[in-house]
């Protein structure tokens, strides 16, 4: 068995220890500053739904900022960043670990997030309604009138923005009194008062179900950029 010169070099070892001490110093210098940056300029999210398709899918992973106040940046069709409908139930110890492992793996795994029930997960919407309209939903579509106007026209008439929607046929016989039936009754938004809906509007787990959201309590940040997967890669900042 060889020896090794560092393992009787004084100088030696010190050396190695510098190195160790160097690297180790370098890694939580990095993590703490991707932790600050994640916490306060960009967080990454992983979609845990297909709420949003056929814009965003599940799995995609996508970059938000909380710099975002939405009395004075919100547009009618841009993509927002909603709070969670409930307390998020993780410990201390299960968001520190998710946070070393989403480090390691570029977002692509957050066990203890995962597990998450739906509503205990910050979500993607689409702001459709703004304070002051009167709307209504039929067959999917949120038709708006706007405090301006006298007439009603079509969430893609007002929109600047360029999206789709996944619906369907409803089935023979089935009315609007029904559940899942592609209609809103007819309620004008107050101040402050901002409607959200999925593009995916088979999924009903927007303001069809929460009601208008305050937009100073349940919108806290916008998309930025979806980057996974690679292929799909878009830029939303402006929208």
């Amino acid at each position: 068995m060889g020896a090794r010169y560092r393992d009787y070099s004084y100088t030696a070892k010190l050396e190695h220890r510098r190195k160790v001490l160097f690297i180790c110093f370098i890694f939580i210098f990095i993590f703490s500053v991707y932790t600050v940056i994640t916490s306060f300029l960009i967080r990454p999210y992983r979609i845990q739904s297909d709420s949003m398709k056929p814009e965003i899918a599940l799995n995609d992973i996508v970059l938000t900022t909380p710099i975002y106040n939405p009395f004075s940046t919100a547009k009618r069709g841009s993509l927002v960043v909603i709070t969670p409908s409930f307390n998020d139930k993780r410990s201390f110890f299960q968001k520190t670990a998710d946070g070393i492992i989403s480090f390691f793996t570029f977002q692509l795994f957050k066990p203890f997030e995962m597990r998450q029930r739906q509503g205990q997960s910050a979500s993607i919407r689409r702001i459709i309604g703004m304070p002051g309209d009167t709307i209504y939903m039929e067959n999917f579509i949120l038709h708006i009138k706007t405090a301006e106007a006298e007439h009603f026209l079509t969430e893609f008439e007002l929109t600047e923005t360029d999206y789709n929607l996944e619906i369907s046929k409803l089935p023979l016989n089935w009315n609007a009194a029904l559940p899942f039936s592609g209609s809103y009754p007819k309620i004008t938004l107050k101040e402050n008062e901002y409607f959200v809906l999925c593009d995916n509007r088979l999924i009903s787990d927007d303001s069809r179900m929460w009601g208008p959201l305050d937009g100073k309590l349940r919108i806290y940040g916008s998309l930025l950029l979806k980057y996974w997967p690679l292929k799909k890669i878009k830029l939303y900042k402006g929208q």
